[in-house]
């Protein structure tokens, strides 16, 4: 899917988009973009079981709202973004 046609379920609800960019190891020029509904703070999170992001993996830039989507897209020249709704 198209970041320009991304469908976000919880904009109607009117929940907040939070935009992760993280990348796998710190020497990796592939990035990563998670879309979703939760909180930065779960997110970011160190002590979580099941964590969204993995702990070994680097996260880049965080954002809340979805015009983040179009310019992380941009600037990290990610094609797809993984939508996770909670």
């Amino acid at each position: 899917m198209e970041i320009e046609k991304l469908k976000l379920p919880w904009l109607e609800s009117g929940k907040p988009t939070t935009v992760a960019v993280y990348r796998k190891t710190k020497t990796s020029k592939i990035y990563y973009m998670i879309v979703t509904n939760v909180h930065v703070d779960i997110i970011n999170n160190l002590r979580a079981t099941k964590p969204i992001i993995d702990h070994k993996y680097e996260i880049v830039e965080l954002g809340i709202g979805d015009g983040f989507i179009k310019a992380y897209a941009k600037a990290y020249k990610i094609k797809k973004a993984e939508i996770i709704e909670k």
